[in-house]
């Protein structure tokens, strides 16, 4: 489970701290501060991993296709990128994990963004970015941009 040493997060009280002892179910942690709490194991996750999962870093296999995303994002238009800016702006923050700003995302990152906020995958939009989509990228975002206000009113 843990061990002497691992830095260790729990997440409902946002409390976070290096393991400095173990007695059966309970843990002891030491905060930067310097004081000491103790929580139950079950309660308690390994700071490396709630970061990987809530820090909305890339899997490394997503960067073969760097140069496709953004090429998309690249292509799209001011109001369109302004659509994915807004959502994200509004997505709920982690306690304890500061939240990257939009000119931080990759390009994948506000891809998904935009593909969540219109409701298209991510494969539709690298597939109308391509020379003689049907539909093409114009006429993709043209017709989301006017979903989206349509949506707004």
């Amino acid at each position: 489970m843990f061990n002497v040493g691992d830095v260790v997060r729990n997440v409902a009280a946002n409390i976070v701290g290096e393991v400095v002892e173990i007695d059966g179910d309970t843990v002891y942690i030491e905060q930067e501060n310097g004081a000491e709490v103790d929580f139950a194991a079950s309660t308690l996750v390994l700071e490396s991993a709630f970061q990987a999962r809530h820090s909305g870093g890339v899997q490394e296999e997503a960067h073969a296709y760097d140069d496709t995303y953004q090429t998309v994002i690249d292509n799209l238009y001011p109001a369109m990128l302004e659509v994915g800016q807004v959502a994200h702006a509004k997505v709920p923050t982690v306690p304890g994990v500061t939240p990257k700003k939009w000119d931080e995302l990759s390009a994948l990152q506000k891809l998904n963004v935009i593909s969540d906020v219109t409701d298209t995958p991510v494969k539709n939009w690298i597939d109308a970015s391509k020379p003689g989509a049907k539909p093409s990228l114009s006429t993709l975002q043209l017709s989301l941009l006017a979903d989206h206000q349509k949506g707004q009113k």
